[in-house]
């Protein structure tokens, strides 16, 4: 389930910055799905080898014994996903729909947003070490090819977010809240929208920090892949890397990155409290599908293996990367308070 405070939705740009960071691809999915209609949920689960190896190669391409690590690679991490993390996902769901009655507790919402933060630490820790190695592989001109995808995605969030003024970052930022509220309790009210963009007056305008927090975590990446084949400590420092993205924030950054999630969870807590009959109706609905849909992939052991090898066809390539833009939500994390 997406809500306007998790922390697993980029920002969205034009071409490969609306794309989704390559070493998230299993949430990614997961996500994606969760923001789609029910049925769709364990259709897009069930296709996310070929869509994970599919962003991969975005960035760069792979050599046919790349593909084949990867596609190992990507098979692991989803049994272990369907068989460890979809049971939790859904009982966070179903802790979610005993929680958003109203009125709904700020603080209830921060510790469903610690839980999000703690599967999203056990897939990385579950990733690295295969990550590590798909890394260790890659030559010299594959690593240039990641590394130049990398700054156009930067150029394109630079043109986004600090090429347009703060009211206007702000506007766009209010209207995806608005639109991620309404997938999940159908049409806010005027006086529901204006309270969405009362309190995310109270948020701190953190886009250029971020933009350069992601140039500093890219620029140690770079360091560690130029070092990629003669470092033993390799794998260890690409997991500390992903798990402690926080290590290149100054203290006053870290300060206003809090502040906001903490302005970020009193605004959809408040939303929440506001809602009609009609619209808690539709919440829980959405909520208890999701839920249900957790279950059913869990207990689907045939879904992966029907996913595998379908990714031939251009034109279904290019619906699901439209389904994965139009699901974006168009602020930083930091700037919405993740």
């Amino acid at each position: 389930m997406q809500l306007p405070l998790q922390p697993v939705t980029p920002p969205a740009g034009s071409g490969r910055a609306r794309r989704t960071s390559w070493f998230r691809l299993a949430v990614t999915g997961v996500v994606i799905a969760a923001t789609l209609s029910g049925c769709v949920v364990r259709v897009v689960y069930n296709q996310l080898d070929w869509l994970a190896l599919w962003y991969v190669e975005d960035y760069f391409d792979l050599d046919s014994a790349q593909e084949e690590q990867a596609k190992q690679m990507i098979g692991r991490t989803i049994s272990w996903h369907r068989e460890t993390q979809l049971p939790r996902y859904a009982n966070l769901v179903r802790t979610l729909l005993a929680g958003v009655g109203p009125p709904v507790d700020p603080e209830f919402l921060a510790d469903r947003y610690a839980e999000v933060v703690g599967l999203w630490d056990e897939l990385l820790r579950q990733v690295a070490p295969d990550f590590a190695i798909l890394l260790q592989s890659l030559s010299d001109a594959q690593v240039e090819e990641l590394f130049a995808n990398l700054a156009e995605e930067n150029r394109d969030l630079a043109r986004d977010y600090s090429g347009v003024s703060r009211e206007e970052r702000r506007a766009k930022q209010d209207k995806a809240i608005i639109k991620v509220f309404r997938r999940f309790t159908g049409r806010l009210s005027p006086g529901q929208e204006a309270l969405v963009r009362t309190r995310t007056a109270r948020f701190h305008d953190l886009s250029a920090d971020w933009l350069r927090r992601r140039s500093a975590w890219q620029g140690e990446f770079r360091v560690l892949m130029a070092g990629r084949k003669a470092d033993p400590l390799f794998a260890e420092r690409i997991a500390d890397l992903l798990l402690n993205p926080n290590q290149f924030d100054s203290a006053g950054y870290r300060k206003l990155v809090l502040e906001n999630q903490q302005a970020s969870f009193a605004l959809v807590a408040a939303v929440l409290s506001s809602l009609s009959p009609k619209q808690s109706e539709h919440l829980r609905n959405h909520l208890t599908t999701y839920a249900r849909d957790f279950d059913a992939l869990v207990r689907d052991k045939t879904g992966q293996a029907r996913g595998k090898g379908k990714g031939q066809t251009s034109n279904q390539e290019k619906r699901h990367d439209e389904a994965a833009r139009d699901t974006s939500v168009g602020t930083p994390p930091e700037a919405a308070g993740a």
